[in-house]
């Protein structure tokens, strides 16, 4: 179910992908939403090197028209059959570095719904993340010894970091993120094997055992002769 707003949004579409509607080169039409309620059209172009799709050539018309008034909504109609249809990846992509939270009106099991950008585009590239610092994803029983500095490394498997500004993030059982600002100061590529007692302790453990064991924890499967990136940090 979607918005009295969505509704008319998809009708704007639906309107002018029939009225562009040729059968060949015009055939999706797209219907943007801005923040102050304005709809903005657009309509496909085809060619065999790749035309715009509607909702690019809505957004060229957004910015022609309005570029200052942000889009919230976008929807896309197949003329040929009036068919509510997704953006194609590339559009997925358009509109997510516009704004991940512009939302999108699909098809789903139930009918039309609403759902942001960023939910069609999992693990989407994001230029404004290359920018931001790095995220260490830590198990919330770390946080006391890592506020203490009892624990000032971490070793990863497959979860490559580099030296410079991160956050800390603890994903808490309560539902609660916290983070803690840091900079990762070193990482070290070695084999489980070649772990040592020095190692664990900076990780916070008692001794190279538990350490270990906290690794077949955090990493089924991993044996000792498989890579591993000793990464060492400090709080910021």
């Amino acid at each position: 179910m979607i918005t009295s707003e969505l509704r008319q949004l998809v009708s704007a579409a639906s309107d002018h992908a029939q009225r562009g509607n040729d059968g060949g080169d015009h055939t999706v039409a797209a219907a943007l939403l801005t923040k102050s309620g304005r709809t903005v059209l657009g309509l496909n172009a085809f060619h065999f090197l790749g035309g715009p799709c509607g909702e690019i050539s809505a957004l060229a018309n957004h910015a022609a028209e309005c570029a200052d008034d942000p889009v919230v909504a976008v929807a896309a109609v197949y003329g040929p059959t009036g068919q509510v249809i997704s953006p194609c990846g590339k559009c997925r992509q358009v509109l997510f570095d516009r704004d991940p939270a512009i939302q999108c009106v699909v098809r789903g099991s139930n009918g039309l719904e609403a759902v942001s950008v960023a939910e069609l585009l999992p693990y989407a590239y994001d230029w404004r993340a290359m920018e931001r610092p790095q995220k260490l994803y830590m198990w919330e029983g770390y946080e006391r010894a890592i506020r203490e500095g009892t624990k000032r490394q971490t070793i990863r498997v497959d979860d490559p970091f580099y030296p410079g500004p991160a956050q800390l993030v603890f994903e808490k059982d309560s539902g609660e993120v916290m983070t803690i600002d840091a900079t990762v100061t070193s990482v070290t590529p070695t084999r489980r094997r070649n772990l040592t007692e020095e190692q664990a302790r900076r990780d916070g453990f008692a001794s190279l055992t538990e350490l270990h064991e906290a690794l077949d924890t955090h990493y089924p499967g991993l044996v000792m002769d498989d890579s591993v990136d000793v990464v060492t940090f400090e709080l910021t």
